[in-house]
């Protein structure tokens, strides 16, 4: 679905990634682990189409790269970024009725769309009325999912989606991300967390000073010495 090869991207004289391929197959989780700074937040940008790059990206055969955000939006690629950027002066119901802007659909439709949202995330239903910039961290973490999926997204690019949240909210996260998973949505999980990451990822690429270290199924990463040392703790 996802093909990247030979990516490439600068800020002036840094060269935040170089030489990056990656794939990701249709109902496929996969994940890009790293530290804070190794490119990974970059790699994202540079897919959406939000920065310049060089190199090929690649989605269902299309060239994405020097496309418009918007048409890349359009073809079904609809990311989470990093900081959750919920409208803050918009209620949790308004924040995800502009996830579906882009999408031609009724009013019967967009209710079914908002239960199913409510359904993952019974918080959100809670609070339906709440202002956004009100809600907690863990909270707009979840209004930011909710939003992506009333688009209907056919990628979803989850960009660092436990940053700053208290361990049992990243565990309601990520229980989110399985059943993301089980109903085939494809998925790209860019994470500083390897562990919980690795935990529901089919396929795992190690990024270290903007490139590709390691690259294999998650079990295998959990259990490469290398790989555990330096990201799982052990």
């Amino acid at each position: 679905m996802l093909q990247i090869r030979d990516l490439n991207v600068s800020y002036g004289s840094i060269h935040a990634v170089r030489g990056l391929s990656l794939q990701v197959g249709a109902g496929e989780v996969v994940t890009l682990i790293g530290s804070n700074g190794a490119g990974k937040s970059t790699t994202v940008n540079a897919i959406c189409g939000t920065i310049s790059s060089q190199g090929s990206i690649q989605y269902n055969g299309k060239e994405l790269n020097g496309r418009s955000t918007h048409d890349i939006v359009k073809d079904g690629i609809v990311m989470v970024p990093e900081g959750r950027k919920v409208f803050p002066k918009l209620s949790v119901v308004q924040n995800l009725l502009m996830g579906a802007f882009s999408r031609k659909a009724s009013k019967a439709e967009l209710t079914q769309d908002i239960d199913f949202v409510f359904g993952l995330f019974p918080r959100l239903a809670e609070r339906k009325s709440q202002f956004a910039g009100t809600m907690s961290g863990g909270e707009q973490q979840m209004l930011a999912i909710g939003r992506a999926l009333m688009a209907k997204p056919k990628l979803l690019i989850l960009d660092e989606p436990s940053m700053g949240l208290a361990p049992i909210v990243v565990k309601d996260i990520f229980e989110t991300i399985r059943i993301i998973k089980k109903q085939g949505l494809t998925t790209l999980l860019i994470e500083q967390n390897a562990s919980m990451a690795l935990s529901v990822a089919d396929r795992g690429y190690v990024m270290e000073h903007g490139e590709i270290r390691f690259h294999d199924t998650a079990h295998n990463l959990r259990t490469q010495d290398n790989v555990k040392k330096a990201y799982l703790g052990h």
